[in-house]
């Protein structure tokens, strides 16, 4: 959909007071994640008491700044207003990575208007990184604008992300380069978006895995396609989860030789 140039300013304002709200969960991250309490939920993967706290402590924060928006996350009910806007929270993303001591976890807000992802922050606490975008506006990695790497194809060392469950139902043999899994969605989103991944391929994920990932990829230069050859609005990413079919995210060209070439698993 078309954003308005007043909404696009209004969002812009709104970006900067989100930043400061992800950056104080950035210190509060990094002071406890040595010493989090990890329990097992009923899909058999982690939450920690640091995943709970920090989406409280968003939650909150995006409740004062933004009281008439709706609120969601990974780990609590909806709540707040029933507008056109619409955060959706990823307290850690990569909590398995966290709970084993692995670096590669991140805290991610995005904000959807009238279903279209518009506004994200990915911070990665452990590497000093901060990911954000505004729709129309360009990406950026601690304030310097980055892009996504297209090419009429790939080469041997090219890093090509792929999730655990995507690799599993696609044949690995017909993906380029070299495989890399992060355990971290918002991770692999941000690293496609800055050019360290050439492209990466999701099955199984979330709203609050993709809302601000899909607006940060988007503005770096990437666009949405599934292995069955359907191409995908950043609208449709986002609200036609949990990802069924094994969905690439990746630059034009990059993502046309996908499309054309990466096959099922037999």
């Amino acid at each position: 959909m078309a954003i308005d140039e007043s909404l696009i300013h209004t969002f812009r304002r709104d970006l900067e007071s989100v930043r400061g709200l992800v950056a104080e969960a950035s210190v509060i991250a990094l002071k406890r994640a040595r010493t989090v309490s990890p329990e097992e939920k009923a899909n058999a993967t982690f939450v920690t008491d640091l995943d709970k706290d920090l989406e409280a402590f968003l939650r909150s924060g995006l409740a004062v700044r933004f009281p008439e928006d709706k609120i969601t996350g990974e780990e609590y009910e909806d709540e707040g207003g029933s507008g056109p806007r619409l955060w959706s929270i990823d307290p850690i993303d990569g909590t398995g990575n966290l709970v084993h001591h692995m670096p590669l976890w991140a805290i991610s807000v995005g904000l959807a208007y009238e279903g279209t992802p518009v506004l994200g922050v990915i911070a990665i606490p452990s590497l000093g990184e901060t990911y954000h975008a505004v729709i129309g506006q360009g990406a950026y990695l601690n304030d310097k604008r980055i892009y996504a790497r297209d090419s009429d194809g790939f080469h041997a060392q090219d890093n090509v992300g792929v999730d655990s469950n995507a690799a599993r139902a696609l044949d690995t043999r017909t993906l380029p380069g070299r495989l890399r899994t992060m355990g971290s969605a918002c991770c692999e989103l941000a690293f496609t978006a800055c050019g360290r991944f050439v492209c990466t391929t999701f099955r199984g994920e979330l709203r609050h895995d993709l809302m601000a990932g899909a607006v940060i990829t988007g503005e770096a230069g990437c666009e949405f396609g599934r292995v069955d050859g359907r191409k995908l609005t950043p609208e449709e990413f986002v609200a036609e989860t949990p990802i069924e079919v094994p969905t690439f995210i990746a630059p034009p060209k990059r993502l046309k030789w996908l499309m054309e070439n990466v096959r099922y698993r037999d």
